[in-house]
């Protein structure tokens, strides 16, 4: 007798629990590896209203079975399964297929891929997808029990007989509207730097946990965590009040958990996928994950190290950012002595001198930094390598080395007159404003300017032209404006700092694109020509590419000019010494014929964060940073294993 599993939409509240399920079923319950895709043999289709998993619907007299040349589709146990040996990847069943759920997967050859019930995986407990359903959506049936369900909604239908109850669908619409943390009003935060979001109080973090459906312990937010934070777990730990376990949960997956609750682009992200998200508004689960830090390191919360053997080994880093933090903190929890070199005075990167004071109150990472101390973790500051010390000696002097030194370089406009006087980049003109802020002695190359009674625009919409038009706005301008070349709707920066903005008084001009920077007599900037555009067609990232209006030109007049048009990597010459070569964007390359993803050209030298990837996350970065330091542990392991055997 056929078995197969049905869904009842009804009780489907779209939350990718069984996607997901699915998908670790099939990869041995392991996350996917850095480059690895993992396609779900059960697909969640989602009309706004409504929403239902679709999947093979394991038909009597099968069209992908008669369709199949090789035999590859069987009839086996009640069901159809595929032989991957005799598929050729032909997808004679995927057109065959009435549901669209046969799909082809490619490895070293084409493979057909539908749902097999589970059946390889030793699952005792039915489907994983079934198990799973936070709701009971999905149900294995066999055909008879198929028809019993048949008939009994034939008997609901009756006059007086159909009882009314209580879906899934009903009771996640009863829950409680999103309420966001507090945040000091706009006409008091735009004259300081401090953090203008409030911590959450105990109360305000159960009842936002409250809000959580705990779909599944690998829900839909923890997949879409890079990190993979185990967000069900650390919400329903944070809402008991059992702090000090939802801290050594954190910190198994993040760590700087403090710093992503306050700087990681959640909405779109763990919160932009949230089953809640578009209903009554997604859990706040960055906040959450900042409460839990917060509060335990003001309860003296440490890392326990007691219980690490330390080994002999020593691994450089260069580079304090989250990658560097990451590999040094993963490393230091093995035993393994990690001795992080940094050009700047306090560690951090981008962390401490890129992101603005108003997002990331600096005092977070002095505090983390005495952590990371304690931890045994060395810190050499103030030394940039190539200048200070070789990258020879780094090598020499260590048994591997992590190199995660960012993105520096600015990219530029290409106008006319760029290199004029008030025409600035906006990571210097960032960097030096925190210098000041902190109280740290200004550097000469990069110096201090501040944009008080002046009329400033800012090219671009990512999250950096968001920080230099709020740090504007503190310093006094008269005027601060924001020209972007697409419309809202298609700001890559984050929605709830563009809101902030606009509170604060920025002024944001969208469909506009530069054309040149307009000079007063003495040749400093006095504005910047503009003309108007419309969207077209898609680009390679799906946006729509902007189309310029002939004979829009406009003049929009200014004091200051901050373009912010993102970052690429910077000229690291000294690279050549250990023999690490860099693709033709300067970044530097890594996993071409190795045996670990973040090796370089050079096997006893790694590199992660964006100096391999361009310009990218922090969560990203602490990924690169936490997979290298496993990867250079297993390295040094084999190594020890051979010496070990070699001796005897």
């Amino acid at each position: 007798m056929n078995r197969f599993v049905i869904a009842n939409t009804c009780d489907c509240i779209g939350c990718k629990s069984c996607e997901i399920a699915c998908m670790l079923a099939h990869n041995e319950q392991r996350y996917p590896e850095p480059g690895q895709h993992l396609q779900s043999r059960v697909t969640v289709v989602n009309t706004g209203s409504a929403s239902t998993a679709v999947m093979c619907h394991q038909c009597d007299n099968a069209p992908c079975v008669a369709s199949c040349p090789t035999a590859a589709l069987v009839y086996q146990n009640d069901h159809v399964v595929l032989d991957e040996k005799h598929c050729i990847g032909c997808k004679s069943c995927i057109l065959a297929c009435p549901f669209g759920v046969i799909s082809l997967t490619t490895n070293d050859h084409s493979i057909a891929q539908k749902c097999d019930l589970c059946e390889q995986k030793n699952s005792a407990s039915g489907p994983a997808c079934v198990n799973v359903c936070p709701t009971n959506a999905l149900q294995l049936v066999t055909q008879k029990q198929l028809t019993q369900i048949r008939h009994k909604r034939q008997q609901e239908t009756l006059p007086g007989l159909r009882a009314a109850r209580q879906t899934g669908r009903d009771k996640l619409l009863l829950s409680p509207k999103r309420s966001d943390p507090d945040k000091l009003p706009a006409n008091e935060r735009r004259h300081h730097f401090q953090e203008i979001y409030q911590p959450f109080k105990p109360e305000q973090t159960c009842q936002a946990g409250e809000r959580c459906l705990e779909c599944a312990d690998h829900a839909n937010c923890r997949w879409t965590c890079p990190l993979h934070n185990a967000i069900p777990e650390l919400i329903r730990l944070a809402k008991q009040g059992r702090i000090n376990e939802a801290v050594e949960l954190s910190h198994r997956t993040s760590s700087i958990p403090e710093v992503c609750g306050r700087v990681c682009p959640q909405d779109r992200l763990c919160e932009g996928s949230c089953t809640l998200e578009g209903n009554s508004g997604s859990v706040t689960i960055g906040c959450i994950e900042k409460y839990i830090t917060d509060t335990a390191l003001k309860a003296g919360w440490r890392p326990d190290l007691s219980g690490v053997r330390q080994r002999s080994e020593r691994v450089a880093i260069i580079g304090a950012g989250p990658a560097g933090l990451a590999c040094a903190d993963v490393l230091a929890r093995h035993g393994v002595k990690a001795v992080v070199y940094d050009r700047h005075p306090e560690i951090g990167g981008l962390l401490t001198f890129g992101i603005p004071s108003f997002k990331l109150d600096k005092q977070v990472l002095a505090t983390r930094r005495e952590i990371f101390t304690g931890m045994g973790i060395e810190f050499v500051l103030n030394c940039e390598i190539g200048r200070d010390i070789s990258f020879s000696q780094v090598i020499e002097e260590n048994d591997a080395v992590f190199i995660a030194p960012g993105t520096y370089q600015s990219m530029i406009a290409g106008l006319e007159n760029e290199d004029a006087t008030g025409v600035l980049e906006a990571l210097p003109y960032l960097i030096a404003n925190t210098r000041n802020v902190m109280n740290i002695a200004e550097d000469p190359e990069n110096p201090f300017v501040t944009l008080k009674g002046k009329r400033v625009v800012v090219l671009g919409g990512g999250d950096t032209a968001m920080d230099c038009l709020r740090t504007a706005v503190r310093q006094g301008a008269t005027a601060v404006t924001c020209a972007y070349r697409r419309d809202e709707a298609n700001m890559p920066g984050s929605r709830k700092e563009v809101k902030n903005a606009r509170e604060e008084g920025v002024e944001f001009q969208f469909n506009i694109q530069p054309q040149r920077i307009v000079l007063d007599k003495k040749g400093a900037v006095a504005g910047i020509e503009m003309l108007l555009t419309e969207l077209g067609e898609m680009d390679a990232s799906g946006r729509r590419r902007p189309k310029i209006i002939k004979g829009s030109e406009f003049i929009i007049e200014a004091d200051a000019l901050i373009v912010a048009f993102g970052f690429q990597a910077h000229a690291m010459p000294w690279l050549k010494e250990g023999h690490v070569e860099c693709d033709k964007w300067g970044q530097i390359r890594i996993g071409v014929n190795s045996r670990y993803p973040g090796q370089t050209t050079n096997p006893r030298v790694f590199a992660g964060g964006d100096a391999v990837r361009g310009a990218d996350l922090v969560v990203t970065a602490m990924v690169d940073g936490r997979r290298a330091a496993t990867d250079i542990i297993d390295m040094l392991d084999c190594e020890q294993a051979k010496a070990t055997k070699a001796a005897s």
